[in-house]
């Protein structure tokens, strides 16, 4: 069982509350919340709340597992995560799909850029998790949820890195090492060489170029270490554009 520590969000500007204490308010009558997914930047920040009990409430959304990716010994891989884990937990997550699944079975799925996951116990019968990011978590596809914006583009991303972590040696293992701003500034990179002003894309979708334009000037102020970082992954990738 769990410490009765106060546990402030991870990686976060200032933040007075207990994490799993308010991740329980949020999910009282809830199996899963996704809070500011689109706004990196902020505080505490993008973050993925799951309620895992012993029962289903039959309320909303009754997680069982969640899978989601990890890196292991330089390669990704897909991990689990259900009330059998042992309490409190954390560790990194990387990027690609999140899912929540429950007991029918149905699924809820998201993408992200990676971050780190906590979870923790309110009691015998409640596990809570709590995937934070300081990149974007995106609804992807679901029983219970509608997508977000730039979400087709981030999915078109991941499947061109797989163009370099098929053909380079150590490509996964770098993509993999980032830090989640990092390889969101890959993509913002990527997607602008895509979105050139007078391009087809820029004309056909006005609004998904301007959202990448202010997510890059955003990420170039906030992290211009991430920004140059990611400049310099895209390149060695050469994803092309």
């Amino acid at each position: 069982m769990s410490s009765d520590v106060s546990r402030p969000w991870p990686g976060t500007v200032e933040w007075g509350g207990d994490w799993m204490a308010e991740t329980a308010a949020e999910l009282a009558r809830l199996g899963f919340e996704l809070r500011d997914g689109s706004l990196p930047g902020t505080a505490p920040g993008p973050r993925l709340l799951v309620a895992l009990r012993a029962a289903p409430t039959l309320e909303h959304f009754d997680p069982e597992e969640v899978t989601f990716w990890e890196m292991h010994l330089g390669r990704g891989r897909l991990a689990t995560l259900d009330r059998r884990v042992t309490v409190p937990h954390s560790q990194p997550f990387s990027w690609g799909r999140i899912q929540i699944a429950d007991r029918i079975p149905e699924t809820n799925q998201f993408l992200t850029f990676g971050g780190t996951v906590l979870v923790d116990a309110a009691d015998a019968h409640q596990t809570f998790a709590a995937y934070v990011s300081k990149a974007p978590i995106v609804r992807w596809a679901g029983h219970s949820q509608g997508v977000d914006p730039l979400v087709d583009e981030i999915g078109a991303f991941f499947a061109r890195l797989m163009v370099p972590i098929d053909l380079q040696p150590e490509a996964e293992t770098r993509i993999g090492q980032a830090n989640p701003e990092t390889l969101y500034s890959v993509f913002l990179h990527d997607a602008a060489n895509r979105f050139k002003p007078g391009g087809r894309l820029r004309e056909e979708y006005p609004e998904v170029a301007a959202r990448l334009g202010h997510e890059a000037r955003r990420l170039e102020h906030d992290n211009p270490t991430a920004w140059r970082d990611g400049a310099d992954l895209l390149a060695s990738l050469q994803l092309g554009s």
